[in-house]
């Protein structure tokens, strides 16, 4: 008998002796009689029953040998021709923003919501009002509102929500979590009115004729609002987590993804978790602006561990913004110019390149996973460029790195993500939400390849799929029917080349996203030994006409082997805080990814006042703006100008400052060099109304007002 007959014999009965081992324990559960998708290869699979143990899957495979584990205790659970497959790890949300709206009444429109129009609204908030018992006087919230869908162009407004609510301030947030449109209770609740000035970067509708608050109050003029909302305390952030993470179940996913977070949400999530608040997974990726902070709480021994349910999984850097808010970064211009009517607008980046690539470095030598957020093909560009410099040449140590969104990727920057073994997360979502937009504002051509799911895993790359939630829904079979069919929300065809079928965009969500998260040896498929993270549908996606899947429903998700929703029986007992959070309360704000979350002087002239605590007496004194990442300084006599981050936890990055040669007044050209040193060694910042003060070291340097 030669070698390899006695080693195939070896294994053989070494496979014996494991699976008898297998069944010789009693299971917990045994699922039987459904559609058990494995996930597990290249084709679909199917096992006849599935049992868990201890929180594990213990055996997939025939019912016969799955019944052999069947003890006194063991619960068998018919599925009576349902579908079960691993629960659904989320690709990218911004779990953070759950704990805001959990509570709220949710409005997006249709199919993931009830708000087609005004109507439906206004019905949708007195059947929340009434199932929740609201008093009078109470504040009714509500979230996913979104004015570019209402049909006629009848838009929701104050008046419509002071007939439904007369006794109720009423706050309804806009699906971009950038307004709100508010009735007069809540209006005098925000101090809001007739004589409130728009700011400069907001918006304020105005009723018709009059000067009145109407309809929706956005962007700066919707910061007061933010300042003024319910402080969150510690049992706070036990009771939203709870009610957030519910909304993740209800939608199967058993992990959720924190996608770009600040210093004062990681507390938030580690509190909660401490407390054993936690119904599923959450991974955070703090931003990288505040990677210096987490690094002092939290060691990089730390990082990418699980402790109840809670892991910090690597860094987040923005490379740019929205193609829809016309704020991603392109190589050409965009056909309907800038936000604010620009011409030959390609976008900008959020950070410059020098600086991009330092940040790139540091992580890639911190050896953590990167998640990178670029839309637009020119910061993919600026995306490799920082991957390949952090690299230096050397690709033989293995890096999980991470696109997120990537939805103008072009042809050939596949090839690069193939060659460095790159994973694009993509958001085909765009395909259904934002399919007109794109095509306005990008042309038909470009529009077609957003989200190029189908020449990636061509290609040979393992993408997955993400919701972006709260700016899109948290819904995965939506997200998983855009993937399949790409049919815009008007009807229109999106890029059909660029489909999947439903079993490569399932392993988006299951196999190929555990490997995003490094958890592919426990989690995406149902393989012995992994962990029981599991969902239940009522259909089948492979098996239902493609144009079916959005209406495809979760019957019930199953974390570590235990049913997490349907809630179960004492699922709403409280947890109580630490008593050492006692009477602690403090403000955070919902995150969506863009630049205004970065840059936090933006929109106003700012004056110098003083300088190293001298005051500054001249009729030129030194002038900047800071506008969609650029720093423009006026030093009195020259003009300087380079890139800048000024940053919501008070951290300031700023790239090399180029001057005019021009010569002045000695005076002046003395504080224009003394300003321009000092600017050099500023590394924070203090915003207070219109009062600016840079910071070197903790000390005030300099001290601007803002023009009015």
């Amino acid at each position: 008998m030669n070698s390899a007959i006695r080693l195939t014999l070896l294994a053989f009965a070494l496979a014996l002796i494991f699976n008898a081992a297998v069944l010789a324990q009693t299971a917990d559960v045994i699922y039987h009689n459904g559609s058990i998708l494995t996930m597990a290869g290249a084709e679909a699979t199917y096992v006849e029953a599935l049992a868990v143990k201890d929180g594990k899957i213990a055996f997939a495979g025939s019912k016969s040998n799955a019944l052999k584990m069947k003890g006194g205790v063991t619960k068998i659970v018919d599925l009576g021709g349902k579908t079960l497959l691993p629960g659904f790890i989320d690709g990218h949300s911004h779990y953070i923003n759950s704990l805001l709206v959990a509570d709220q009444c949710k409005l997006y429109s249709p199919p993931s919501g009830p708000g087609k129009d005004v109507p439906s609204i206004i019905a949708e908030l007195k059947r929340y009002a009434t199932e929740r018992k609201i008093p009078k006087g109470e504040m009714i919230m509500g979230y996913g509102y979104d004015d570019t869908v209402m049909p006629g162009g009848r838009l929701l407004n104050r008046d419509d929500l002071d007939e439904a609510f007369p006794d109720n301030p009423v706050r309804i947030e806009h699906v971009s979590m950038h307004g709100v449109v508010l009735n007069s209770l809540a209006l005098k609740y925000y101090d809001i009115s007739a004589e409130t000035e728009t700011p400069a970067g907001g918006v304020i509708v105005r009723k018709p004729g009059t000067k009145e608050p109407w309809g929706l109050i956005m962007e700066t003029a919707f910061l007061p609002v933010v300042a003024k909302s319910e402080p969150m305390t510690a049992q706070r952030e036990i009771n939203a987590t709870r009610a957030g993470q519910m909304l993740y179940a209800e939608n199967g996913v058993t992990t959720a993804h924190e996608g770009a977070t600040h210093f004062p949400q990681i507390q938030t999530i580690q509190r909660a978790s401490d407390a054993g608040a936690n119904i599923i997974d959450v991974v955070a990726y703090p931003f990288i602006t505040d990677a210096d902070k987490v690094l002092a709480e939290y060691p990089l021994e730390k990082w990418t561990k699980y402790e109840n349910r809670f892991k910090l999984g690597g860094v987040k850097i923005t490379l740019d913004g929205s193609p829809q808010g016309r704020t991603a970064y392109f190589t050409t211009p965009y056909l309907a110019g800038g936000p604010s009517g620009e011409k030959n607008w390609k976008g900008e980046p959020t950070f410059p390149q020098d600086l991009a690539n330092k940040m790139f470095k540091k992580v890639y030598e911190m050896n953590v996973p990167l998640l990178v957020h670029c839309n637009g093909d020119a910061s993919i560009d600026a995306f490799l460029t920082s991957y390949e410099l952090a690299r230096a040449g050397d690709y033989s140590k293995s890096w999980n790195v991470t696109t997120i969104h990537t939805q103008f990727i072009r042809k050939d920057q596949i090839a690069k993500f193939v060659q460095y073994k790159i994973r694009p997360s993509f958001y085909t979502l765009h395909t259904f939400y934002f399919a007109d937009a794109h095509i306005a504002n990008r042309g038909r051509e470009q529009a077609m390849y957003i989200s190029p799911m189908r020449d990636a895993i061509d290609a040979g790359l393992r993408p997955t799929n993400h919701t972006d939630f709260v700016v899109a829904p948290l819904d995965q079979m939506m997200m998983l029917y855009s993937a399949v069919n790409r049919i815009s929300r008007a009807g229109a065809e999106i890029g059909l080349d660029q489909r999947v079928n439903p079993y490569e965009g399932l392993k988006c969500m299951t196999e190929w996203a555990s490997e995003q998260y490094g958890e592919q040896a426990s989690k995406g498929t149902l393989e012995a030994g992994k962990r029981a993270d599991l969902v239940i549908l009522n259909k089948d996606p492979l098996k239902v006409d493609p144009k079916a899947i959005k209406d495809i429903k979760v019957v019930e998700t199953i974390k570590d082997g235990v049913s997490i929703f349907p809630a179960p029986a004492g699922f709403e007992k409280p947890l109580k805080a630490s008593s050492k959070y006692a009477g602690i309360s403090y403000m955070w704000r919902a995150h969506v990814c863009d630049m205004a979350e970065v840059n936090q002087a933006a929109g106003k002239e700012w004056i110098l006042v003083s300088l190293n605590g001298k005051p500054v007496a001249t009729d030129k004194p030194p002038t900047m703006k800071f506008e969609r990442g650029k720093l423009a300084i006026f030093g009195g006599v020259n003009r300087m100008s380079g890139s800048y981050a000024l940053i919501d936890n008070g951290s300031v990055t700023l790239g090399q400052l180029v001057s005019t040669k021009m010569a002045g007044p000695s005076d002046l050209m003395e504080l224009e060099l003394n300003f321009s040193e000092i600017m050099v060694s500023v590394n924070g910042f203090h915003v207070r109304g219109n009062e600016l003060q840079l910071l070197s070291d903790g000390r005030g340097v300099a001290e601007f007002r803002a023009t009015e």
